[in-house]
């Protein structure tokens, strides 16, 4: 609790902050990026746009963070979650940032049939890309289909408040990605079992972005650590990074029944860094998303099976990704 309040008694005020002066800053910070996009050669003033949805950003966190303390008030200083109203909060959150980054960004996004996903509580399993693909699931099933959501995030995005604050509220698990491995499984397993009926409960299972970087980084770490098999998949895999099961067997163990949604997209290639986010913006290119359903009954019952299993579906994800860019 204590962490949790001092993370909060800087991040908040940052916000609030942060705000006005982004808006004050402008006129320098326009003339300077666009100074910047033309000597590199960039089109379509990425930096006036980033800089234009940075004050949208922050807009929506200072409504957010109003809306919580309204919440936290009025539910007897906290005692009561109103939690249909937090979930009301993230559904209208995500789809207005979705709609600004469409109209700021170029960032559009092509859903799969929705009529595909089963009613009742699923285990989703979802490509990693950028940031903006983190609030996809919260946008089909949260924003589209009004239905409950539960994520296991990496804990550094508690310093956005309003991830900080509805993540908690709202029983998702921020997990430490350098801490006990046993202690964040157990955690996850928590969060699954505290969930909310109808739920969809996402992982990431590669645990960060797939950059070449990060490719090259696992690859030494694999390669030191003496995983021949996971080095083999992870030089196999041409979009994807290994799937790090952990995480996502806790959930499998926790939901038996639940159907699994494998989640895959294309488009977002290239926004995982500032230097990428100015070189691709505007968007170009629709970010495309599509999945598969995997019944359970399809899904080995032990873990080294699981395991296995899991580096099929993320081979054959890796595949359409691929076929895609071919497209």
């Amino acid at each position: 609790m204590l962490e949790r309040a001092t993370r909060r008694l800087a991040s908040i005020p940052a916000v609030v902050v942060g705000l006005p002066v982004l808006l004050l800053g402008g006129p320098v910070v326009v003339l300077l990026g666009a100074l910047a996009d033309i000597r590199s050669g960039y089109r379509g003033l990425p930096s006036l746009r980033l800089w234009l949805f940075g004050i949208i950003f922050l807009v929506y966190e200072w409504i957010g963070q109003g809306y919580a303390l309204f919440l936290w008030v009025t539910g007897g200083f906290g005692r009561r979650l109103h939690h249909r109203r937090h979930q009301g909060m993230q559904a209208w959150w995500v789809a207005s940032l979705f709609r600004w980054a469409r109209r700021i960004l170029g960032v559009e996004v092509e859903l799969d049939d929705l009529s595909t996903l089963p009613e009742g509580e699923l285990v989703v399993l979802s490509r990693h890309a950028s940031m903006v693909d983190a609030l996809i699931p919260a946008l089909i099933w949260a924003s589209t289909l009004r239905r409950p959501v539960h994520y296991v995030l990496k804990k550094e995005l508690r310093l956005i408040p309003n991830i900080d604050v509805y993540g908690h509220r709202l029983g998702n698990h921020f997990v430490d990605r350098v801490g006990d491995r046993e202690t964040e499984v157990a955690a996850i397993a928590t969060m699954a079992r505290g969930a909310r009926p109808r739920s969809a409960l996402v992982i990431f299972p590669e645990g960060t972005y797939a950059t070449d970087k990060a490719k090259q980084r696992i690859q030494a770490s694999l390669e030191r650590r003496g995983e021949t098999a996971r080095a083999a998949l992870n030089k196999e895999l041409r979009y994807l990074l290994p799937p790090r099961p952990g995480g996502a067997l806790a959930l499998l163990n926790e939901r038996p029944e639940a159907p699994v949604v494998i989640v895959g997209h294309v488009g977002l290639e290239g926004l995982a860094e500032l230097d990428g986010l100015r070189r691709n913006l505007p968007s170009k290119r629709k970010v495309i998303v599509r999945w598969w359903v995997v019944d359970r009954a399809d899904v080995p019952t032990n873990d080294d099976d699981r395991k296995a299993w899991l580096d099929r579906e993320w081979r054959k994800l890796d595949q359409w990704v691929a076929s895609q860019h071919h497209v």
